[in-house]
């Protein structure tokens, strides 16, 4: 009914009364939900920014009114015709709606709740609509006189101003939470934004109350701390509160704490929504506390939470951002809720895509370069290709052109390409080869990436089909949220099947090459990304060659591949070499440079390789 508002805002709810009261003619059993039989809802909402005479307008008391009129048939079962929204009426407008109600409910023949939502401003004892004054008192008695079994005002109002645009005048006593509902009856539930002579306040960031934003994303599902799907005034009040003072506390002068009293005889709280009534949802399986914002306004919409739950939001369809900011940095994914369907998130999908500094500036974090990410993220393909010299043979180093005498130090041209596609956000696809990685863990903290499959396929009409089988380990732990440790350890093999005198012969190396290596990458600033590592890489002998008569008397004797100590741009994640300087240039474009240097620990040669390129993701 309502779009969602807009995004940057802080909301800061004036002061806000509710007080709700149940009348009887008979004791009915106790119960802790609404009866069973079809309650009828009825709203009156008010939104007033005029002030009184000499006194600042408010801002946001409109978007407050909206936001509560479209949470209320969206999951308040509130018939959208039971829902009056009344933006600057006059007094005699808000008495006459109140009139109306009054007489629905008297020939309703069911049981009814009355709901009356006001914000704007109030000196304490009367509030104005449309900048004119409206006594508490006959408000009062036009709540009370209504004959709705359960009744609930919510006055959004206080006195007092600010820098925060507090909403009120600084005549009169402070708005006392009992004098708008003096009803004499034995259930009442009362709730208040603010105590005592505190002011409720305005703020431009959330365009919006503190209170009604967080009762409004209480309401969605929020606040929903039994899971049960049904959303009760006090578990609403609770959230609210505690998220009340907090916003208030950070950004006004004074800190409002909300109150509330609840006294319903034969029950002991009232459902106020009930999140099934939604028809598009968002159910999230977390541990801690997640942020929900709406892409095209860039409203923070809810706030869940801490705790290992599994909460279901009901939101409007579009485009949203689950966050959330630990360790200094951003975890984040975008979803896509739509109309009629539920969208299941578990918080390990999240992914590191900002720093803190950029999440308190109340907007979507800026995303870094996706070629930043431990794994290729979901739909992308990636291009890593570097081109340039090096020395030595195979073990160190991959070679375009291979110098004919592998022990030879000659210089020759070589490169590194690689080219992965992410199948999800965690798995990985080293195109075209089946070889695959899969991240475990939370970007951010600490993952572990195991990779396996065969890496190389070739076919030679001396040798046959010839490849090599690689199975490794990468870990990653975040030291600080621009610096971690990375670590590896793999190893592989070669194979080859040919033909002799028409027979397939299967042959595999009786050489494992063995690799371990550690290291950092350090992210500098925005731009630049460093990632160096010290590690070794030698043979595991399975078995030696048995030499033919021919090669004893030729006095042929088996080498095998001698230990290199390496340093430099030796690291990988998963399939993806790491260069030694990677230059953003945009989110999805880099330069890079690789230099890498092995000391042969057999006869203490030195071989080195020196590349330039880039990465692109697709």
């Amino acid at each position: 009914m309502i779009a969602i508002l807009e995004a940057s805002r802080l909301r800061i709810l004036l002061a806000a009364l509710v007080g709700a009261a149940l009348l009887f003619g008979r004791s009915p059993p106790a119960y802790a939900a609404d009866p069973p039989r079809p309650m009828r809802r009825i709203a009156i909402v008010v939104g007033a920014n005029e002030p009184a005479p000499g006194r600042q307008a408010l801002r946001y008391a409109h978007a407050d009114a909206k936001l509560i009129a479209d949470v209320l048939e969206r999951v308040g079962r509130f018939a959208s015709s039971d829902i009056h929204v009344l933006l600057e009426p006059r007094p005699g407008e808000v008495l006459a709606a109140l009139d109306r109600a009054a007489n629905d409910i008297q020939s309703a023949g069911t049981d009814t709740l009355l709901l009356f939502y006001y914000s704007g401003h109030s000196d304490g004892q009367q509030v104005f609509p449309h900048g004119e004054p409206l006594a508490l008192a006959d408000l009062r008695e036009k709540v009370a006189r209504a004959s709705a079994r359960v009744r609930v005002a919510i006055v959004d109002t206080c006195r007092g101003g600010s820098w925060t645009r507090a909403k009120g005048l600084t005549v009169g006593p402070a708005l006392d939470a009992s004098d708008l509902m003096n009803i004499g009856t034995e259930g009442t539930a009362l709730l208040s934004s603010s105590s005592g002579v505190e002011n409720a306040h305005e703020a431009a960031a959330v365009r919006g109350s503190f209170f009604t934003h967080h009762v409004a994303a209480g309401l969605l599902g929020a606040a929903d701390k039994s899971g049960d799907g049904n959303v009760t005034l006090q578990e609403v009040f609770d959230y609210a509160k505690e998220r009340t003072v907090r916003d208030s506390a950070r950004m006004a002068v004074t800190t409002q704490h909300p109150s509330f009293d609840l006294q319903l005889r034969g029950r002991q709280d009232i459902v106020l929504a009930q999140i099934a009534a939604s028809s598009s949802a968002l159910e999230v399986a977390q541990t801690n506390a997640l942020e929900i914002i709406h892409l095209e306004s860039g409203v923070t919409v809810a706030e869940t939470p801490p705790g290992r739950q599994r909460l279901r939001l009901a939101l409007v369809p579009g485009r949203y951002l689950v966050r959330r900011v630990a360790d200094g940095r951003v975890y984040s994914k975008e979803i896509d809720v739509r109309a009629g369907a539920t969208v299941t998130l578990d918080e390990a999908q999240l992914v590191v895509t900002g720093t803190e500094k950029l999440a308190m500036k109340n907007a979507a974090p800026t995303e870094v370069p996706l070629s930043a990410h431990s794994t290729t993220p979901k739909g992308h393909s990636e291009i890593r290709f570097g081109l340039g010299v090096s020395t030595g043979n195979r073990s160190f180093g991959t070679g375009l052109y291979m110098t004919p005498d592998k022990d030879s130090l000659e210089r020759s041209v070589t490169g590194v390409l690689a080219l992965t596609h992410g199948i999800t956000d965690r798995l990985s696809w080293a195109v075209p080869v089946p070889a695959f990685a899969y991240r475990f863990g939370t970007e951010g903290s600490f993952e572990v990436i195991p990779r396996g499959g065969v890496t190389t396929i070739g076919y030679s009409n001396v040798e046959g089909v010839i490849g090599t089988v690689d199975a490794g380990l990468a870990t990653r732990t975040w030291l600080a949220p621009n610096v971690s440790l990375v670590s590896n350890a793999s190893a592989d093999w070669e194979w080859q099947i040919r033909t002799q005198d028409g027979t397939p012969v299967s042959r595999s190396s009786d050489v494992l090459s063995l690799r371990a290596s550690a290291g950092i990458s350090w992210n500098v600033g925005e731009r630049v990304t460093l990632a160096m590592g010290l590690g070794i890489n030698g043979p595991a002998i399975l078995q030696r060659t048995p030499r033919t008569p021919a090669e004893i008397a030729a006095g042929f004797t088996p080498t095998y591949p001698s230990t290199t100590a390496l340093f430099g741009a030796i690291q990988t994640l998963g399939y993806r070499p790491l260069p030694l300087l990677q230059v953003h240039l945009t989110k999805r474009f880099s330069l890079d440079a690789y230099a890498s240097f092995g000391v042969d620990l057999r006869n203490g040669a030195l071989r080195d390789r020196y590349l330039a390129g880039f990465t692109w993701v697709l």
